[in-house]
């Protein structure tokens, strides 16, 4: 099989392996493509994640605009409901202020009442009425009941035994009074100023001959009601026709104005005294607007931070649709406000939905087309690599006839390597065998790598010891040579232990001195010749510090990535190594830092990866740091790597404590 020939079987065992092998690729062993063609269609990294930006914000549009359609979907639901409770509520209300309407009129047509109207300074006669008005008082509902006067002074009160009672109190300025002066029955909510307790006023005209002479009153509470807005969890609130608060199921509403309220206005309530000493403060949005609009039409509000209502004692900081209907004929406004937390909950769930059912459907749409894409690709580097295959050819057969036999040959072969490659594809399973061969080359390859490092040193002694032997310095040439007979002894263990590498059920670890296994290798880097510029400096936080670890590949790892380090710091005019030994976590842990450019964020992920390399070609085959973590690794221990804080890089070797201490020289 020529060059052409392993090269092309090489692009199709990494195919077989479920790599994709592309014009302008890298091929096992640092070979590229033949006729590589850097401008084959690829789908880059940048352009898979703007499609995935994309994706995402469409996703995100959609959901946005889903979101906004169910919330109105949502809002709407809950202004049905709400307007339907709305009503409940209303006719409950009507209902309680309806039941004592006949009252004031039925209490005035009583002979005591027209006789006490007549004769006002009889004490019999005003007794009477005032035990009269005391027994028809009993229900719940109702405060007061009083005869006034037609100058609008009390005659007579259901409580006139009470320290504040109505009697001799003058009410002429109450509206409820002079509708009913004027023949009409008086409707009138107030705070009472007697008693400063707020109720509903029913007032009727007492007639005698055909003319009022008095008024009848009754003064109905309303807190039972308020009271069951409150159980029930509703907020609910009743307005004047001025705005202002009457009833309300939070108690911190109550007499706050919904609407701006005119000067003239303010000087009508003063004149009737109707809500006393209230300050009337208004009741309005976070955004200052009121929480109606001028036609009385609800809106969506949030609350200013004074106005949160009370909920079972709770404060509630939420967003809240308002809707209110008229009470007639009270010219009251009956608002209701609904809680939209559930509706932006369901909205916010449906949306949420939608955008992962658009978000599944969009990255499936996505996926399928980098699938197609990559199968295109796929299909032009297999025509690539025929285009490159039959150019080569035709070049081959332009050059000379002699090479027509050798051509149609390899034509032969490369028919033969296609059949090779349809049997392999069907029968990819072969390649755990493949794999276990490649592991075994990659082993050798890295003690070879290894024991060029000790060669080059015998080179260098044997060289020393004839220069010191022809200059008389014989103590000298025998110390060399001794250290050529600790090299080559030292190789001869090297290589010995290649079954070690291979099976690691047979490696024996030991205690192993780490000082001492600096010493030996900062000894072999001197016969060696490391630069002088660079410092080596050494420190042994605990100087008995061992470790469990076979001493000949401890030291071989700790040599090779002290080349590594002198290698990084060659273009620098100076460096400096440090190198570092403590326990840590029941852990013998070395550390080598330098202060040379440090390590490609690029590089880190693939720096423990075989064949992978920085250096220049002819420098290194990618394999020694590999083979460095394999041999750690099979001592239990682990080999990390990354750059230090301000410059270089460092390596840390980290084994097992020794339990014991063995001597080794």
């Amino acid at each position: 099989m020529g060059p052409f020939g392993a090269r092309c079987e090489k692009a199709a065992v990494a195919w077989r392996g479920g790599r994709d092998i592309l014009p302008g690729h890298l091929l096992p062993g640092g070979d590229a493509c033949p006729d590589a063609m850097p401008g084959s269609p690829m789908m880059p990294t940048s352009r898979f994640v703007l499609r995935l930006l994309m994706v995402l914000c469409a996703a995100c549009a959609v959901g946005a605009a889903s979101y906004r359609q169910f919330l109105a979907s949502e809002c709407a639901q809950l202004a049905e409901a709400s307007a339907t409770r709305l009503d409940f509520y209303r006719t409950t209300l009507v209902q309680t202020l309806e039941e004592f309407r006949l009252l004031p009129e039925v209490l005035g047509l009583d002979r005591r009442v027209n006789e006490l109207l007549s004769a006002p300074h009889d004490s019999a006669l005003r007794d009477a009425v005032n035990r009269y008005l005391e027994s028809v008082s009993h229900d719940a509902a109702i405060h007061a009941v009083f005869l006034v006067d037609a100058d609008g002074l009390t005659l007579a009160s259901s409580n006139w035994q009470d320290r504040l009672s109505f009697v001799g109190h003058n009410y002429g300025f109450r509206p409820y009074f002079q509708s009913a002066m004027q023949g009409r029955p008086g409707r009138f909510y107030g705070v009472g100023v007697t008693t400063q307790e707020a109720g509903f006023f029913l007032s009727a005209p007492v007639r005698r001959d055909g003319r009022v002479v008095g008024v009848m009153v009754v003064k109905i509470r309303l807190d039972a009601l308020e009271d069951a807005w409150r159980r029930s969890g509703e907020l609910l609130l009743v307005s004047d026709r001025l705005g202002v608060v009457l009833l309300a199921s939070s108690p911190g509403w109550k007499f706050r104005s919904l609407l701006p309220i005119s000067d003239p206005a303010r000087a009508r309530l003063a004149h009737t005294r109707q809500y006393l000493h209230a300050d009337l403060r208004p009741l309005v949005a976070s955004d200052g607007a009121p929480l109606l609009k001028a036609d009385g039409s609800g809106r969506q509000v949030r609350l200013a931070p004074d106005a949160q209502p009370f909920v079972q004692g709770r404060a509630q900081v939420r967003d809240y649709l308002t809707q209110s209907q008229l009470v007639s004929p009270y010219e009251w406004r009956l608002l209701i406000m609904s809680d939209l937390a559930e509706a932006r909950a369901a909205a916010l769930t449906r949306a949420l939905t939608v955008t992962l059912a658009v978000l599944l459907v969009l990255s499936a749409a996505v996926l399928w087309r980098m699938r197609r894409r990559r199968a295109q690709e796929r299909s032009a580097a297999r025509q690539a690599l025929e285009r490159s295959q039959a150019d080569l050819e035709a070049r081959i057969a332009e050059r000379t006839e002699a090479l027509v036999a050798a051509n149609r040959s390899l034509e032969g072969k490369v028919l033969a390597l296609k059949d090779a490659e349809q049997i392999l594809t069907r029968t990819r399973d072969s390649a755990v065998q493949a794999g276990k061969l490649a592991v075994l080359g990659q082993m050798s390859a890295g003690i070879t790598h290894e024991i060029n490092q000790p060669l080059a040193a015998l080179t260098t002694l044997a060289d020393n010891a004839g220069r010191l032997i022809e200059l008389g310095r014989d103590e000298e040439a025998c110390e060399n040579l001794h250290t050529i007979r600790d090299l080559a002894q030292r190789m001869g263990r090297i290589v010995a232990q290649l079954k070690t590498f291979a099976r690691r059920g047979e490696a024996s670890p030991e205690p192993v001195a780490v000082a001492a296994s600096v010493s030996n290798v900062l000894r072999l880097l001197a016969t060696r010749g490391l630069r002088p510029e660079i410092v080596v400096r050494v420190e042994h936080r605990e100087p008995s510090l061992a470790a469990q670890a076979d001493p000949i590949r401890f030291e071989q790892v700790l040599l090779n990535l002290v080349m590594n380090a002198a290698d990084a710091m060659e273009k620098q005019p100076s460096g400096e190594l440090l190198i570092l030994s403590e326990s840590r976590d029941g852990q013998a842990v070395v550390t080598l830092r330098d202060n040379g450019p440090g390590i490609p964020e690029v590089v880190l992920p693939h720096l423990f990866e075989p064949f992978f390399t920085t250096k220049p070609a002819g420098k290194g085959l990618g394999l020694g740091l590999v083979i460095s973590r394999m041999i750690i690794e099979s001592l239990d221990g682990r080999l990390d790597a990354g750059n230090n804080e301000g410059r270089g890089a460092w390596f840390r070797v980290s084994l097992p404590l020794a339990v014991g201490l063995a001597n080794h020289d």
